[in-house]
């Protein structure tokens, strides 16, 4: 005996070969337009699945455990879910949104682990789906200071904040300190100081050479240094 979905699977296979709008198929029963919304949703035609829903498809239809919401914002075997397919997967959410899919239609929540690509570069899916976006905040104080002042801005990566760094603050000198998913970062900002305007104060990934560099001009600043003198330089003036 035929089920809905057998039969679903062999009307998409016949639009392999033959042209059939959707609309032609307002005389089929619910569970099979259910079951054909289901099928379409991991194609993403967000026109062809609002038709079937309009003609009587059920937006909740779940099968294998999978509902609509999940095939769509997987895509295609699961592999359409770079940033760049967010527009398309924000359209069809705010879609099926208007026929009553909530983010209660998404029980596996390791399919937003799975599409985080998406979540994280949308703030409409991030909305939809509670999810909350990691963003990076940015805290600064005098050289000195015991307290920190909260920027009342955040970021999305922690390049796009220390490339600002110099124009952040009207500080001539500051000491920035960068949050982000529970890692702490600081750089010593002075305006005007060339190549040493942003140092970080932690060893970090393709800053050596200029900590090097600052630490040299520390050390012949406080007198650390040896330095080799020249032939009778140092001798006492007679």
């Amino acid at each position: 005996m035929y089920t809905a979905y057998d039969v679903a699977h062999h009307i998409l296979q016949i639009r392999s070969y033959v042209e059939l709008p959707v609309r032609g198929f307002a005389e089929l029963p619910f569970d099979v337009l259910s079951a054909i919304l289901n099928q379409t949703a991991e194609w993403r035609n967000v026109d062809e699945m609002e038709t079937l829903l309009k003609i009587g498809a059920n937006p909740h239809e779940t099968h294998e455990g999978f509902t609509v919401l999940e095939n769509f914002i997987q895509g295609h075997d699961g592999y359409w879910v770079c940033k760049d397919r967010v527009k398309e997967v924000e359209d069809g959410v705010k879609m099926l949104s208007k026929y009553g899919v909530t983010d209660n239609d998404l029980s596996h929540q390791w399919i937003l682990k799975h599409c985080d690509e998406l979540i994280k570069n949308s703030e409409y899916l991030s909305t939809f789906f509670k999810v909350e976006i990691p963003r990076v905040k940015l805290y600064y104080h005098l050289p000195g200071a015991g307290e920190l002042t909260l920027m009342d801005r955040t970021f999305d990566t922690v390049d796009e904040v220390v490339k600002s760094l110099h124009v952040l603050t009207s500080l001539t000198q500051y000491i920035a300190v960068i949050e982000y998913q529970c890692t702490v970062t600081r750089y010593l900002v002075s305006k005007g100081c060339g190549i040493m305007e942003v140092i970080p104060m932690e060893n970090y990934p393709g800053w050596t050479d200029k900590q090097k560099m600052l630490s040299n001009v520390v050390n012949f600043m406080m007198g650390v240094y040896e330095l080799p003198t020249l032939p009778g330089e140092d001798e006492d003036d007679e």
